[in-house]
């Protein structure tokens, strides 16, 4: 018996797969349940399992093809002997064609721009002409040559492609940014109190609970405390409708070797702030090693970017689609502010809320970003 193996649809958003890495090659015998290939889809890589107990009869969807759902990219069969049948597929050499037809192009060239061309070994038809007519003429011939001049003087620097999940958020952010009118808040935090109560809890339970505190789960506690204050912010926005989640899901957005990955820490409202600081390990380190589940990177309806350890003191970061709102978190910084009429110093933050104003107004984020301030200039608040 063969049996189909087709790129499934991990995610309701997935459209189509990239195979990075099959775990089992033509002529393996492989148990139902067991890995068999590696794909990368619009959130994480994740491994793919066999449906079905037999030997890899054929591969026919190579490691760095992008795949469509449903599509076939294998097949497992009883024995090597077992035909199979597959789809013939007519094979166009695009390089071939489009070499011939780009003999066939006229190019309009002034004579001295041809000759110079000739001399400098360029190829006319790649420049754009700036003459009458699209005409190319010795200036634009002169301009490419300064060009090639400049790049034999520095040394060229590496390329590569994206990865897949670069190639979503590059996508992503592109859409957000022309779709989404964003509109941004920013406000200083006093993180005096916070940062008292993270020295008290690491003295007296980071032994005990075996767990590093950082700002950062301060953040995220400060983040769904509000967000259950203001669930129209706990919010995604489809087709014209505005989808008001009851669990209160925070995407943390972090840096990996693959690229920007923002995995998620589930009922952050429900949890203490130990319970989700061992969330924040758990997820950042799947991250960095490649290993999240779907449901880690899944089911966010808002999202925390804290560039606070890089030194950087305030930045916008870019709405993720379909949520509503991102929160962008710079360094803890000491600096004199005025406290009762008295300058004392103090270690200051600078937030930054950006909103969709298709469903977030003015007024709304403001009271949402006061909520998360009041959170973290008063953190016995997270104790109720």
């Amino acid at each position: 018996m063969v049996t189909k193996v087709i790129m499934p649809r991990l995610g309701e958003t997935m459209e189509e797969g990239e195979i990075i890495k099959w775990l089992k090659k033509e002529g393996d015998r492989v148990k139902e349940g067991e890995p068999l290939l590696e794909i990368a889809t619009d959130k994480a890589n994740m491994e793919v399992e066999a449906t079905t107990s037999g030997v890899v009869r054929k591969i026919v969807a190579q490691e760095g093809e992008v795949i469509a759902v449903a599509e076939i990219i294998a097949y497992i069969a009883s024995s090597m002997d077992e035909p199979i049948f597959l789809k013939e597929e007519k094979k166009v050499e695009t390089e071939t064609v489009e070499k011939a037809e780009k003999e066939f192009i006229l190019i309009k060239a002034s004579p001295l721009a041809k000759k110079l061309a000739k001399e400098k070994k360029i190829d006319l038809s790649t420049i754009k002409g700036t003459g009458p007519g699209g005409r190319i003429v010795k200036e634009d011939v002169l301009g490419i040559a300064k060009e090639k001049e400049a790049k034999k003087e520095g040394i060229p620097l590496a390329k590569r492609s994206l990865s897949r999940i670069e190639k979503i958020m590059a996508e992503r952010m592109q859409e957000s940014k022309k779709q989404i009118p964003h509109f941004y808040l920013t406000s200083e935090v006093n993180f005096l109190e916070a940062v008292k109560l993270r020295n008290d809890l690491l003295k007296e339970f980071e032994k005990e609970k075996g767990i590093r505190l950082s700002y950062t789960d301060l953040l995220i506690k400060a983040c769904a405390r509000a967000l259950s204050k203001f669930p129209r912010i706990n919010s995604h926005f489809e087709e014209g409708e505005v989808i008001s989640f009851s669990r209160i899901n925070i995407g943390l957005a972090t840096t990996t070797e693959k690229g920007l990955i923002v995995p998620v820490i589930k009922d952050a409202d429900k949890k203490d702030i130990f319970q989700i600081a061992k969330d924040r390990i758990d997820v950042v380190n799947k991250a960095n090693e490649n290993k999240l589940s779907l449901e880690e990177v899944e089911g966010a309806a808002f999202t925390l970017s804290n560039l606070g350890m890089m030194k950087v003191k305030v930045f916008i970061g870019i709405i993720n689609p379909p949520q509503v709102a991102l929160l962008a978190t710079g360094e803890i910084k000491e600096k004199p502010v005025v406290v009762k009429e008295k300058i004392v110093v103090a270690p200051i933050m600078e937030m930054t809320l950006s909103c969709d104003h298709r469903v977030v107004d003015g007024y709304l984020g403001a009271k949402f970003l006061q909520e998360v301030k009041r959170g973290l200039e008063k953190p016995s608040l997270f104790l109720i």
